[in-house]
């Protein structure tokens, strides 16, 4: 590689415009040139002031750079072939490898316990042949269990040893440990033994929550052990268990002394109120290194959160709020979070709305399909006077995705509470009492009108909702839910409501022969034929539209081809029919003509007439309201 270093060099070299005195033949003969350039032999002196520019550079022939680079490319190109080690040499390593090992911590035990864990962990292994390896198992680590533990390879064993084995088998592994959860807990490898051992051992749970005890506001801040504390928290532990953990938050009287027949921060105060505010200091405390921390996620952290929002006084709620107006859309998936962030939204500042506003834009969403987190948003249309960045911040990601959140169990009452406000039909009694304690502080940190502020955005949403309504009529009509939020599109919305109206007439005027499992028909399978029953009761009956659609007498002019086909199978849209005053004189005098769809000579109300003929009287009721109202 060195001569071919210096070939490439003497490529670029320029060739010399200088004169040089040329050597005799003779001596020309006798001196070795590489490249052009004379190398002496050894022994030869020379005189660097005669040589220095005396000799003319040869040039390079083009076959003998490429001869030169044939020889470089042969030389990097041949593989050298790898020794292949002899058995002596392999048993030579072996032994020095097992020779290593010895000389670790319990290697005896070790090594055995990874061939048979390797046995263990398959998941096709047979039932008995499981239970043979885990007896196994159990006879080399019973009772050396807390000398492995903390090993990354061992705690994976142990982890497997309790999902495997059986009920005493664990509780032999939880036994030998009884003293040692605290420090497992920290431990990077040992926590999952803690939270396998929560899982699988009822027996022991009580016995490891209360090695906790006292150390608690430490472990919360941990990084391994706050996951342990969580867990034990939200998910084993049972009411007076949870009590005692959170009342660590209070302060150090109570890591030493549990008040066992009171479980809330409320009950607690009510018994010793001189002591709320050195509680609500160490409370407040506690919370922000939670915060610090990155623990804020956690239920028991938003326990103490919600605890310290409706105890403490304005100036604390404030000084909570500027370090939680940021982080509040990371605690909405609890029931206890999801009250922070509506109280974070109750007391804040127009300028702190609009900052968690821009924080939970990302997830409106996600927010809007949580259990607890749709709730948030209920309580952000109540408070933000901002209408306008509502809908430019809120609103437009909720149109995005209106037809999945309209379908949601959740996320409908979304969308439902700009239609119908707090209607009990679609929020619950709890829900609807938690919004209606805002109202007061919503009196001094809100200024708009609440009637002023729902037209507002009823108004921004109602034209998507009329669309969506139009352009997806058949796929919301199929699902339950989304009928909710069609009825109420129809009978509240702002605007012209006319597209929407049109599409579930285009619907209700199908043919009923046609219609497939694909495409049902819409006036006789459920929920849809309730859906329309409801739309032409909204002509003269509670709720009505605003203003009315007059949809009775449109769905009639759709349906009267095929009239006697619907008083037999959709009686109760009939009998609606039959009721309203806008349709009753049509509806009687189709009833008492021959169906068109027939081929029967009867007119449909005597048809009904045979069809309830030796019926029970509890069967067809609609039917026989049909024929009452006939005979009136």
């Amino acid at each position: 590689m060195a001569v071919s270093k210096r070939k490439s060099a003497s490529i670029t070299a320029e060739a010399p415009t200088k004169k040089v005195k040329k050597e005799p033949k003779e001596a020309k003969s006798n001196t070795k040139t590489l490249f052009g350039k004379a190398i002496k032999e050894e022994g030869q002196e020379e005189n660097e002031d005669e040589d220095e520019g005396e000799l003319e550079a040869e040039p390079i022939r083009d076959d003998d750079e490429e001869n030169s680079m044939e020889v470089d490319s042969e030389q990097q190109a041949a593989p050298q072939r790898p020794k292949i080690p002899t058995k002596e040499q392999n048993a030579q390593k072996k032994a020095l490898r097992d020779e290593r090992r010895s000389h670790k911590p319990n290697a005896e035990l070790i090594y055995p316990a990874k061939k048979l864990w390797e046995k263990l962990r398959l998941k096709e292994l047979p039932k008995a042949e499981r239970q043979a390896v885990m007896k196994d198992m159990m006879d080399l680590i019973t009772g050396k269990v807390q000398d492995i533990i903390f090993k990354h390879d061992m705690s994976r064993i142990i982890q497997s040893c309790l999902k495997h084995g059986n009920e005493a088998q664990r509780n032999v592994i939880a036994g030998e440990l009884v003293g040692h959860y605290l420090t497992l807990s920290k431990s990077m490898y040992g926590r999952f033994i803690v939270v396998k051992i929560l899982n699988y051992c009822q027996k022991y749970r009580e016995a490891i929550i209360k090695e906790f005890y006292g150390k608690v506001r430490q472990l919360i801040k941990h990084k391994e052990a706050s996951e342990i504390i969580e867990d034990a928290y939200s998910t084993y532990a049972n009411s007076a268990q949870r009590a005692a953990l959170i009342q660590e938050f209070y302060g150090p009287e109570f890591r030493l002394f549990k008040i066992e027949d009171k479980k809330t921060l409320t009950e607690i105060l009510e018994q010793n109120p001189a002591k709320k505010d050195n509680i609500m200091k160490h409370l407040l405390e506690t919370l922000k290194g939670c915060m610090e921390k990155g623990t804020v996620g956690f239920s028991i952290v938003h326990r103490g959160l919600l605890e310290y929002f409706e105890h403490a006084d304005a100036k604390g709620i404030q000084e909570m709020l500027d370090v939680m107006k940021e982080q509040a859309v990371e605690i909405l998936h609890t029931k206890e979070g999801a009250q922070v962030a509506m109280f974070c939204l109750m007391y804040a500042s127009p300028k702190d709305r609009k900052a968690m506003l821009k924080t939970m834009k990302p997830f409106v969403v996600k927010i809007c399909k949580e259990e607890y987190g749709h709730m948030v948003m209920l309580r952000m249309f109540d408070v933000v006077d901002d209408t306008v960045l509502m809908s430019k911040a809120i609103l437009t990601e909720i149109v995005k995705e209106m037809e999945d959140i309209a379908k949601d169990k959740f996320g409908r009452r979304v969308i439902l509470y700009l239609l119908a406000g707090r209607s009990p039909k679609y929020i619950s009694p709890q829900s609807i009492d938690l919004l209606a304690k805002g109202d007061l502080v919503r009196a001094n940190t809100s200024k708009k009108d609440a009637a002023v502020r729902s037209a507002e955005l009823l108004g921004y949403i109602s034209p998507a909702l009329i669309s969506l309504i139009a352009s997806k009529a058949r796929s919301l009509t199929s699902e339950p839910l989304a009928c909710q939020v069609v009825l109420e599109t129809l009978l509240h919305a702002a605007g012209d409501k006319t597209p929407a109206v049109n599409a579930l007439l285009e619907l209700a005027g199908v043919d009923p022969s046609e219609t497939t499992s694909e495409t049902p028909n819409v006036l006789t399978t459920m929920p849809t034929d309730r859906l329309y029953k409801n739309l032409v009761m909204s002509d003269y009956k509670a709720p009505k539209a605003e203003p009315s659609l007059h949809f009775a007498k449109a769905l009639l002019s759709k349906i009267s081809p095929y009239f006697g086909y619907y008083a037999e199978h959709s009686a109760f849209l009939v009998l609606a029919l039959l009721e309203n005053p806008e349709t009753a004189a049509e509806t009687k005098k189709l009833l008492q003509s021959k169906s068109s769809s027939s081929k029967s000579s009867i007119t449909i109300q005597k048809e009904l007439e045979k069809l309830v003929k030796g019926k029970a009287e509890n069967e067809l009721k609609a039917v026989r309201l049909i024929l009452e109202t006939l005979a009136k």
